[in-house]
């Protein structure tokens, strides 16, 4: 097998690859043996290896499948059925041998521990253990225990279970998670209510996934950075309180979370004074619905229904309705509690702020479907999205070495961006098979990946991380900070977004902002953010977008592609204001910007 390392897999005959995979069959159950053998070893060890097994077992361990080859792909391969070796396509034995590859590799990784440690397995194990709790894939798939959580699919992590994260490994919001586990130790602890400031409304700040999970994905930045927004320049009169809802609790005060977002010196209170009390609503307060909570919202909708009829008024934030119009791109679950959410939200709110116009208009026509029977009638209407990024904290201004050493490889390199998490409909399967056609004709093209690992997308992550471009011309920055995230659209050539389905296009006004051209699919919420400032292109097959990336590569080196120059943004302050002028009936003036 030692040629195996030094030809590429795309120089491989058929026969070749059928050899490879029986033979990494067979290695990686000679592994699993000496493993199993290795844990049995010693009584301490079987004990420790029990709890990593739990973990490793667990529902949510399974859900968040992406990067986690073994739990992931095991489930995947006995679901389906089993077919000939000769039935199977090229790619679908590279697919084989990309999976058994991270299987074998792990296991040796497993086997070299184990034999370390000696007689002292059980500490091998918990390290192991620590290992996995805190790896890069375990926190870079929070977007899928984020969303097994709100299909309420798994059970909440235990405190003592976690491990504290190191100094750099803080969250987007800045919240250590050491923390938040304290947050969660503590939420049963009070039936104490809120006091009310004097003279003063409140304005209640729904933001339950990122308080309570940290949520990573684009609906949880918006909600973090419409909430600094507020938070820093609150609407007169009002004041601002993020409240979040536990499972099966009331909605409480989500005061611990608000002061370590802030900075403040009470970010680590004394755990007497660390109780979250209850939110406690009065004639003339504001709730907003600003996180994407879907569970808490189902589950409160008596609470919500009983705070309107006190005089509260109520308002949610609609990023889109994709789930209810292609339930395939999501995993089954999240038709039907999508379905409940916007329901429950047609029949206790006053009005829904959508994040562009066209989600406004899918969403009109959804609720006119429905017909939903209500006493007065519901406001749509919609806002814009800031572009600016927030200045990152003083520990995390600087880029990793890896990161670093990552664009110092692009430089030069005439490199297209994709920005988002990698999920169906973001079509980063149709690229990759796009520039894999580019680069078999010679075009020294290079594609960025800036995004998430999610769901349904196990075997294009597999294809990315083993692909013979990998490191070369293709590149993934998974869990991509604010930082890096600038340098990428300050060094790649263009912004590409193929994506199938759209709220508002996020990184479109990003891209402007840095004056980065665009090359996206033909989207009405892509026309409505970039207008006369993006090139367009159709099709779904790899040959068309391959066609269309060509084309474009010729306007560009004639100097004739649209200019992202003029391209009309907003900052995310300007962005809340928009909201409040939605959601309290004020007229908002915000002047867009252009970009230069």
């Amino acid at each position: 097998m030692s040629d195996d390392k030094v030809r590429p897999d795309s120089q491989k005959s058929r026969q070749e690859l059928l050899d490879e995979i029986y033979y990494l069959r067979d290695l990686a159950g000679e592994r699993e043996q000496k493993i199993r053998w290795l844990q049995r070893s010693t009584e301490a060890g079987a004990r420790a290896i029990a709890e990593l097994d739990r973990v490793l077992c667990s529902r949510s361990w399974r859900l968040t499948a992406p990067l986690r080859w073994l739990a992931g792909m095991s489930g995947r391969l006995s679901a389906e059925p089993r077919r000939s070796m000769s039935e199977r396509s090229r790619q679908e034995l590279l697919d084989e041998i990309h999976y058994l590859r991270n299987v074998a590799d792990e296991r040796e990784q497993q086997i070299r521990r184990l034999q370390a440690g000696g007689s002292e397995a059980g500490e091998c194990a918990i390290a192991e253990l620590d290992r996995v709790l805190r790896s890069r894939s375990w926190r870079s798939t929070a977007p899928l225990r984020s969303l097994a959580r709100t299909l309420g699919l798994t059970r909440q992590p235990q405190p003592e279970t976690a491990t504290a994260p190191s100094q750099n490994e803080r969250s987007p919001t800045g919240v250590d998670s050491r923390d938040r586990r304290g947050d969660m130790a503590h939420l049963s602890m009070t039936s104490v209510r809120e006091t009310h400031s004097p003279g003063k409304k409140h304005l209640y700040v729904d933001v339950t996934e990122l308080a309570l999970h940290e949520g990573r994905t684009g609906v949880q930045r918006v909600t973090l950075e419409i909430l600094r927004a507020l938070l820093t320049a609150p609407p007169d009169g009002y004041v601002i309180r993020p409240v979040y809802a536990a499972p099966g609790q009331s909605y409480r005060l989500a005061e611990r979370f608000t002061a370590r977002l802030r900075g403040s010196d009470e970010a680590r209170p004394d755990e007497s004074k660390s109780m979250d009390v209850l939110m406690d609503a009065r004639t003339s307060d504001v709730f907003l619905g600003l996180d994407h909570s879907m569970q808490a919202v189902v589950e409160r909708a008596a609470d919500l229904d009983a705070i309107h009829a006190q005089g509260v008024r109520i308002w949610f934030v609609c990023n889109d309705t994709l789930p209810l119009a292609h339930p395939e791109w999501f995993p089954a679950a999240v038709h039907q509690r999508f379905e409940s959410w916007l329901r429950t939200v047609a029949g206790v709110a006053d009005g829904v702020a959508c994040i562009s116009r066209a989600t406004e208009v899918g969403l009109h026509s959804r609720l006119d479907a429905w017909n939903i029977s209500r006493l007065r009638p519901l406001t749509l209407a919609h806002f814009g999205l800031g572009a600016d990024l927030a200045p990152p904290a003083a520990d995390a201004a600087t880029l990793t070495k890896e990161g670093s050493a990552l664009l110092k490889r692009l430089s030069g390199k005439l490199a297209f961006l994709m920005v988002g998490t990698l999920e169906p409909r973001k079509g980063h399967a149709q690229t990759l098979e796009a520039f894999n056609l580019l680069w078999a004709r010679g075009d020294d093209v290079t594609l960025v990946i800036a995004g998430l690992p999610g769901w349904m997308t196990e075997v294009v992550q597999r294809r990315i991380r083993h692909h013979d471009e990998f490191g070369r011309r293709l590149f993934w920055f998974m869990g991509a900070s604010d930082a890096l995230l600038e340098r990428l659209y300050a060094t790649c050539t263009v912004l590409l977004a193929p994506s199938e389905g759209e709220g508002f296009g996020l990184p479109l006004i990003e891209a402007a902002r840095h004056g980065l051209p665009i090359l996206c699919r033909d989207l009405p919420v892509f026309r409505e953010v970039a207008g006369e400032h993006a090139t367009y292109f159709g099709g779904r097959d790899a040959e068309s977008l391959a066609g269309a990336i060509s084309a474009w590569l010729d306007a560009w080196r004639s100097d004739a592609i649209p200019t992202t120059r003029g391209m009309h943004w907003i900052t995310w302050a300007e962005s809340a204001r928009q909201l409040m002028g939605v959601v309290l009936g004020e007229a908002a003036v915000v002047e867009p910007r252009q970009s230069s």
